[in-house]
């Protein structure tokens, strides 16, 4: 999920503007694994499976992707199970993939939807175990995830968006980021285009 302290992250919105979510890649890993190591995920009342076609306005560039270069993407998921969290965020865990460029992909294995929040309802896809891009040494392994950020209280539902009229209600800001190991680089973005197709 979008982390703020990464670089290329947008500028502080004014205090007259919508507050973003601070939401942490790590700090979601650890929920979902002590979840999962509990043994609280429920199966998913909904087997939702949806492909998805993006592109990415690098903002923050490295090599051969200076800010600027488009990159295509596509990314894929099935639904295994779901976790309700509190305040308002359920965490889908899922198997597919997300893939930028042809040949630089990962395996997605959650998808964090939050509604009715008072700062914005977001989706986040995220991928790890990311290969196919390495740079003076530097292996990109992930994690890459896709941030789509909404209205405050604009989404009433558990679930991730279905159609694509759902999705496009997540369309205040739409954020792209792949980390470096150990952390210290990453390649990150704006998404434009985003188009969905779901089934149930």
């Amino acid at each position: 999920m979008l982390d703020m302290s990464q670089p290329g992250a947008p500028k502080k919105m004014s205090r007259n503007r919508m507050r973003r979510p601070r939401f942490g890649w790590r700090s979601w890993r650890g929920v979902l694994l002590a979840a999962l190591c509990a043994g609280s995920f429920a199966p998913s009342a909904m087997a939702q499976t949806c492909g998805i076609s993006f592109e990415v306005v690098v903002t923050h560039g490295i090599g051969p992707y200076p800010p600027g270069t488009i990159i295509p993407g596509d990314a894929q998921f099935e639904i295994r199970h779901s976790m309700r969290q509190d305040p308002g965020s359920t965490a889908h865990l899922s198997e597919g993939h997300m893939t930028i460029d042809g040949d630089i992909s990962g395996r997605l294995w959650t998808v964090v939807s939050t509604s009715q929040s008072q700062n914005a309802d977001l989706v986040g896809l995220y991928a790890m175990d990311v290969e196919g891009l390495s740079y003076v040494g530097t292996e990109f392994r992930g994690p890459m995830s896709i941030t789509l950020f909404g209205e405050p209280s604009s989404w009433d539902y558990d679930r991730p968006p279905l159609t694509q009229e759902e999705w496009d209600v997540f369309s205040t800001r739409r954020s792209f980021h792949l980390s470096a190991a150990p952390w210290n680089d990453s390649l990150s973005g704006e998404v434009t285009a985003f188009d969905v197709e779901c089934q149930e």
